[in-house]
């Protein structure tokens, strides 16, 4: 009965150790598919940035469908893990702690400058890939590994003064707020202006949370400027409507992105910049597209979201196409999520997409058309540069 029993128990235990050599076998043999590439983005999807948050989440989610539904990344799928950050740098690092500790994610996507510079040590000591969507530009030239696509606060300073010569205006005031970004779009906007012979007469310069700039428009007023430059994207509905307060409407005006906050691109908005025939520089997207990719993304995106897409979701969407095309390289030289690899692969960056052309200098700071809109019939228009 013993040896019977012991017989048994061997002969459970030799098709145990087959199951399982079985079970190992095709669990090392499964085909690569099974992989994800992990994605891990800290966005502002709630607060006071939330609109931008939630632009950039939704064409990052729209890339990421349609290339896993296309078969992925050489048959890997990508997965993307989205934590909000409430537009808090403080809770910006718990969120990338997260990303980086616990769900182990291999690329990081980020926004604004101040959300950046919060994390950046932290995605620097685990050597991952960091994209990012910021105007400055020392983040990126700081890390071989951080790479940033987004418009340019210099060359929207440079892109005004070409604006300004063309419009044959010598005498300008510049209306700025106290920020780094101002401060980045001021002094290339001078070096141009300097060669174009086009002198700052006044400048008047407030802090971001200032609500009442009529006092900073009576000085430029009583400086008799030709035309007022304006680097104040936060203000632009504070400036437009006081403009028209202090009957100042017919001073014309150069603005950096002046629609970007949806406050600041209202029907009232539109008629004060239509009436002022102010022009701006911009970047992307705009309600005139004639570009086929663009037209095409924006019927994508409203299906997919019932919303009209902002020029955030463009750009986010694009690169996430490019970090894919970076990991399929990679991964024929079996280093998908190689952070050196990438870094050399996203360098070499040629693409044409939703945002027009794409590529990355040296330091990995993106090369963007800057282009120029203005208020036409109510709508913004893409002007000739």
């Amino acid at each position: 009965m013993i040896v019977k029993n012991n017989n048994l128990y061997k002969l459970v235990l030799g098709l145990v150790v087959v199951l399982l050599i079985i079970l190992g076998y095709f669990y090392y043999q499964e085909p690569q598919s099974a992989e994800t590439i992990k994605i891990g983005a800290t966005l502002a999807l709630t607060g006071k940035f939330a609109f931008l948050g939630e632009a950039e989440a939704n064409g990052m989610k729209l890339a990421v469908e349609e290339i896993n539904t296309s078969g992925g990344i050489n048959g890997k799928k990508l997965k993307l893990i989205i934590e909000d950050n409430q537009g808090d740098a403080k809770t910006a690092v718990l969120s990338i702690t997260k990303l980086l500790d616990v769900d182990k994610v291999d690329i990081v996507v980020s926004a604004f400058t101040h959300i950046t510079n919060a994390i950046k040590s932290l995605v620097a000591e685990k050597e991952k890939i960091m994209l990012h969507i910021t105007t400055a530009r020392d983040i990126a030239e700081s890390n071989d590994l951080f790479f940033r696509d987004y418009f340019d606060a210099g060359d929207h300073g440079q892109a005004l003064a070409d604006l300004v010569n063309k419009s044959g205006y010598k005498k300008i005031a510049f209306l700025t707020e106290i920020s780094d970004q101002c401060i980045q779009l001021e002094k290339a906007f001078n070096q141009a202006a300097s060669e174009f012979q086009i002198q700052t007469i006044m400048k008047e310069a407030y802090n971001t949370t200032e609500q009442d700039l009529r006092t900073n428009l009576l000085k430029i007023k009583q400086s008799s400027p030709e035309a007022i430059v304006i680097c104040g994207w936060r203000h632009e509905h504070i400036i437009m409507r006081q403009l028209k307060e202090q009957g100042m409407i017919s001073f014309p005006t150069f603005h950096w992105t002046g629609p970007f906050m949806p406050i600041s691109d209202t029907e009232d908005m539109r008629k004060l910049f239509e009436e002022n025939k102010a022009v701006s520089t911009w970047y992307g997207i705009t309600d005139s597209t004639a570009i086929p990719k663009q037209k095409e993304f924006i019927k994508k995106y409203q299906q997919r979201f019932s919303a009209k897409p902002m020029s955030d979701a463009g750009y986010i969407y694009d690169d996430i196409y490019v970090l894919a095309e970076a990991i399929k390289k990679c991964d024929r030289k079996k280093s998908a999520t190689d952070s050196k690899c990438l870094s050399g692969e996203l360098l070499k960056t040629d693409y044409s997409g939703v945002s027009g052309k794409l590529t990355f200098n040296e330091k990995g700071l993106s090369n963007r058309e800057v282009t120029s809109i203005k208020v036409v019939n109510g709508t913004w228009v893409e002007i000739p540069n």
